[in-house]
């Protein structure tokens, strides 16, 4: 591994995103790291799970083809069904 260049104080203007990629291939970062204390990190949008379930081809072929239709992948296309229907029975139930 090549040993990398001090940062120079000024950051200099680039022409071009391959000129600026080499410089900072090239130079040391580690001086803009800062430590301070830790923070929370509060997300905006509630994570989500990876879960695995089985279902039939045709069911699964069908359902990428109506995705395919709506150019959204089919794990978006499933998952906004099942949220629309858990939506649909809360409002039955309520």
């Amino acid at each position: 591994m090549k040993k990398l260049k001090r940062l120079p104080k000024k950051i200099p203007r680039f022409s071009n995103y391959e000129e600026e990629a080499h410089f900072w291939d090239t130079h040391d970062t580690s001086s803009l790291i800062r430590y301070g204390k830790e923070v929370d990190i509060k997300f905006v949008k509630p994570l989500k799970h990876l879960i695995s379930i089985r279902m039939d081809l045709t069911l699964l072929h069908g359902i990428q083809v109506m995705a395919a239709k709506k150019h959204i992948p089919y794990q978006t296309l499933i998952h906004s069904i099942l949220a629309e229907k858990l939506h649909q029975w809360h409002k039955k139930s309520a």
